[in-house]
């Protein structure tokens, strides 16, 4: 966006949002442009309403404040979240993002941190809204394909927004085959699969953003299950330590067990290998630990195989009745509070066991 417009800059933006679509009113069927707050932890009506299989774009600006005094806060891609009618939640995967209605009815947004969702459908705890900030949204429904349409009105627009969509979309990539967005936290573009020099595997780029995917499973959790990988990490998202909120930043690989708990097996800036501690994000922190497997930056750029005893480090680290079964491996980047960037690659992603091995992939 023009370097003129700030993040908080909002009748600026939202008057220019407003020019452009009036000028291209030829190619959109309906749209609107509004103030999205994060004072009242409501789903907003849009006032626009879809069709199953309508082309849709949101635009977005603005900052969402976890805590300002320290500099701390997010941008659209971490917390603008979409409704159809009373279907379920979805986020968009950056301040741009178009998509395909999957149903008909009344849109609805909100601004909400990624991970704080009761369920999929859009009820949460009112302690955990966001009190401070707002996004400025333009909703827009295409009379035909979003691509056409957005080029039309490319020619009239004045933030840059037209702009970063097409460049999105142009650089898209599927998601990792066998993996999905975990629901909680929403879509990302992080995550793809990368074929080609070198072994099959996942790439993870991380740049001030948060993302989660899954690989669901259903495996019987026994003394002898062990997750095994391998990870090729060039760039860790934190250079302190990732134990306290706004320094949350890290790059891990974790199981998920059919009791609501996650084990996640981090590489650290610099905290020792083996320390654990429970995630200090709010609702995380009653559902996931961290364990620690590697530490510091001499292994970075290189491939290394990991091998954990999955139940010993549960009990140790968790405690308390151990679950019966893994149901999901997951992938997790953060980068939000600091900023920064985290860059990764996976591959040989396993789970081992006395049934014999369950491959997650990809595998070289």
């Amino acid at each position: 966006m023009d370097s003129v417009i700030q993040a908080e800059d909002h009748e600026d933006v939202e008057a220019r949002l407003t020019l452009m679509l009036e000028a291209a009113s030829d190619v959109i069927r309906s749209s609107a442009v509004m103030r999205l707050p994060a004072s009242d932890g409501e789903w907003r009506e849009t006032g626009v309403d879809l069709l199953e299989g309508q082309e849709v774009s949101l635009l977005s600006h603005g900052v969402l404040w976890i805590a300002r005094e320290a500099n701390i806060g997010v941008k659209p891609n971490l917390a603008l979240w979409y409704r159809i009618g009373d279907g379920p939640i979805a986020k968009v995967a950056a301040a741009t993002f178009s998509f395909m209605a999957e149903r008909g009815g009344p849109l609805f947004l909100i601004n909400h941190l990624s991970g704080q969702w009761l369920d999929e459908y859009g009820a949460f705890d009112p302690a955990s809204v966001l009190r401070e900030g707002a996004l400025s949204v333009a909703v827009i429904v295409w009379n035909d394909s979003g691509a056409e349409g957005l080029a039309a009105l490319s020619e009239h627009d004045t933030t840059a927004l037209i702009a970063t969509e097409v460049d999105r979309l142009a650089a898209e990539r599927p998601m990792p085959i066998g993996w999905s967005p975990l629901w909680r936290v929403g879509r990302t573009s992080m995550f793809c699969e990368e074929i080609t020099n070198g072994p099959s595997r996942i790439t993870c780029r991380c740049r001030a953003d948060a993302g989660i995917i899954k690989y669901p499973v259903d495996v019987a959790f026994t003394a002898d299950t062990e997750l095994v990988w391998s990870w090729h990490v060039e760039e860790l998202p934190s250079a302190v330590a990732e134990d306290q909120v706004i320094t949350h930043d890290y790059l891990s690989i974790a199981v998920e067990f059919d009791n609501g708990q996650d084990l996640t097996y981090l590489w650290s800036s610099c905290l020792p290998v083996e320390t654990s501690f429970p995630c200090p994000l709010p609702w995380w922190d009653k559902h996931e630990t961290h364990i620690v497997v590697r530490s510091g930056t001499k292994d970075l750029m290189r491939w290394i195989k990991e091998r954990r005893p999955v139940l010993s480090d549960y009990r140790r680290t968790v405690g308390g009745e151990v679950p019966s079964r893994i149901v999901g491996v997951w992938l997790i980047a953060l980068s939000p509070f600091q900023r920064g960037t985290g860059i990764c690659d996976y591959t040989d992603i396993r789970i081992q066991g006395p049934a014999g091995d369950v491959l997650i992939g990809p595998h070289a």
